[in-house]
């Protein structure tokens, strides 16, 4: 045995201190082995984290190439570089693959409206916010809306898929509520049934955003946007 070491510990359930135990090399090297292990835990976590982002990633592109029903978990593996095995270790099959891209793009949405919104202080500067930054996925996300409406046409099918639609267009309808109650309680906007004037500008936005993904030679977008934000703003706005 090699030379003990002196330390200070904390004495039962006391908490209290107390000097002179003895600790050998063994029992530090047993604290070694345990932090390494739990090293080892944390770097295997975080593999899988970049695993599933890479197969989601990799989803997200082949679902918007071949829609909802005509892919294979082959084009995933092809996709993201990687073997159909792994596809099969890190996701149960591929329904589940397809509901956590669906819950992956829905937070990434949802992440993005927040942050716009939480740089502004003023109900009138949120609202117009939220509205840009909705209208705008059809530039910045091309293939979003459509891999959504291939995801909607499963909802009567898959209920795992439209409680997470539920939630999503709840989430937007409640983002809205909330900046129309600010802005009555400040005085700036006058809508008495906030929930459904909430109801009607996801509508409006959402709407807007299938007819142009649907088609996009049926009107200007730009044209179009800038109306629709005018129109919600008549909508809530207080007249002076």
């Amino acid at each position: 045995m090699g030379r003990s070491q002196r330390c200070f510990c904390r004495s039962g359930n006391t908490g209290a201190w107390r000097g002179g135990c003895d600790r050998s090399p063994r029992y530090y090297n047993q604290l070694k082995e345990e932090f390494a292990e739990t090293m080892n835990e944390r770097n295997r976590n975080d593999l899988l984290n970049i695993r599933r982002a890479q197969l989601t990633a990799a989803a997200y592109k082949v679902v918007a190439q071949k829609g909802y029903n005509d892919f294979t978990i082959k084009d995933i593996a092809l996709e993201a570089g990687l073997s159909t095995g792994l596809v099969h270790y890190y996701f149960k099959n591929k329904e589940d693959l397809l509901f956590k891209l669906l819950k992956e793009m829905n937070a990434k949405l949802r992440d993005n409206l927040k942050k716009a919104l939480s740089e502004l202080s003023e109900p009138k500067d949120k609202l117009m916010a939220f509205c840009e930054e909705a209208l705008a996925l059809v530039d910045k996300e091309k293939a979003y809306f459509y891999v959504l409406i291939d995801f909607w046409a499963q909802i009567n099918h898959d209920t795992k898929i439209r409680q997470a639609n539920i939630k999503l267009f709840q989430s937007y309808r409640d983002e809205i509520a909330a900046i129309i109650h600010e802005g009555t309680a400040k005085g700036v906007f006058t809508v008495e049934d906030v929930k459904p004037t909430s109801v009607i500008i996801i509508a409006l936005i959402q709407g807007t955003i299938i007819q142009y993904a649907i088609d996009h030679d049926a009107f200007d977008y730009g044209e179009i946007k800038a109306k629709i934000k005018e129109q919600i703003l008549c909508k809530v706005i207080k007249e002076k």
